[in-house]
């Protein structure tokens, strides 16, 4: 797995590219006049938890003929307050809408955040991940 990381600007502002070419922009700047201010580093790491997460249980209960009309995670933090501001914890929570089997949702949520997502799994290590979810 490759990444290319190209500055767009005289601050901190880079566009991230894979080898697919898909592309999202990088922003560490504080700057709020920014119009297009980009995703931090930070919040791109609680994006990948969420969207890794994500993609397995989405497939499992697709497998288990579950049907989702819609879906919605989000994913809160604490960091902490010195210098590296690492994470200390993050809770993700899942939202989903339709006739779901709340059993077969706890499962695939379980099975993905467990043995499946690798970037949880990794961020484990270094902090608490915690985990609820809803059925609409």
């Amino acid at each position: 797995m490759k990444i290319e990381l190209n500055r767009v600007d005289q601050n901190t502002k880079l566009e991230g590219l894979n080898t697919k070419g898909a592309n999202v922009i990088i922003d560490g700047s504080a700057n709020l006049e920014d119009v297009n201010p980009g995703i931090s580093p930070m919040e791109m790491l609680l994006m990948a938890v969420g969207g890794c997460s994500s993609m397995d249980i989405l497939s499992i209960l697709k497998k288990q003929k579950q049907h989702v009309e819609a879906y919605k995670v989000l994913v809160d933090s604490k960091r902490s307050e010195e210098i590296p501001k690492v994470f200390e914890a993050i809770h993700v929570k899942y939202i989903f809408k339709g006739n779901i089997d709340s059993k077969k949702a706890e499962r695939a949520i379980a099975l993905s955040l467990e043995k499946y997502c690798s970037v949880s799994i990794m961020l484990e290590q270094a902090c608490e991940i915690t985990w609820s979810f809803e059925i609409e």
